[in-house]
């Protein structure tokens, strides 16, 4: 059975450490004790920086004899969406990792997947940091760092299993947390007026 572990770096400014970091011998090692089989990566403008990351990959998979075990693949930024991306990983019941943008996290949350969020702290004046830590605090994903990103990896198993759902229920007894658009406004400084 296959198992699909999808990396978006988003559309604007490629996210090259994302992609180094996701190809990195502990996220492989990680993604093999999850009975991963296949790494989707995203490279967008960075071509060169995913060949080379893929092909050190591909030569640590080797040297561990796993070879076939893990297939490694890439694709360009397409910009019909990632509708497609998503649906697959849903269907083999497996994760997405993301750069922090709100519309990347916005279309996999509606996939109701395991979605690690890895902010671009390199970034100027963003907030991919505050809603990266919103967002999990919240229970919407799991707030994956670029420096090592394999404790995320092997926490996406168990974080199926209680993950909130979306769109949440966000009236009535069944209320279960703030919504997105709570987050998003809390995260970019805006205020509710309607309660002071």
């Amino acid at each position: 059975m296959s198992k699909l572990c999808f990396v978006t770096t988003g559309a604007t400014a490629p996210f090259t450490k994302l992609i180094e970091a996701s190809l990195s011998p502990a996220s492989l090692d990680a993604l093999l004790q999850c009975e991963t089989t296949h790494l989707f990566v995203q490279y967008g403008t960075a071509k060169d920086v995913y060949d080379t990351s893929a092909e050190a990959a591909r030569q640590h998979l080797k040297q561990k004899g796993c070879e076939a075990k893990l297939e490694i693949d890439g694709m360009d930024f397409d910009s019909s969406g990632l509708r497609e991306q998503y649906k697959l990983v849903q269907q083999t019941r497996g994760l997405v990792i993301s750069h922090a943008g709100s519309g990347s996290i916005l279309e996999a949350l509606r996939f109701q997947i395991p979605l690690i969020v890895v902010p671009n702290t390199a970034l100027l004046d963003n907030h991919q940091e505050e809603l990266a830590v919103a967002m999990a605090n919240a229970n919407y994903v799991i707030h994956g760092n670029v420096d090592n990103l394999a404790p995320a990896i092997k926490a996406s198993e168990q974080f199926r299993a209680k993950m909130t759902q979306f769109p949440p229920v966000t009236a009535g007894k069944q209320r279960q947390t703030k919504s997105f658009a709570n987050i998003m406004d809390e995260t970019v400084g805006f205020t509710d007026f309607n309660n002071e």
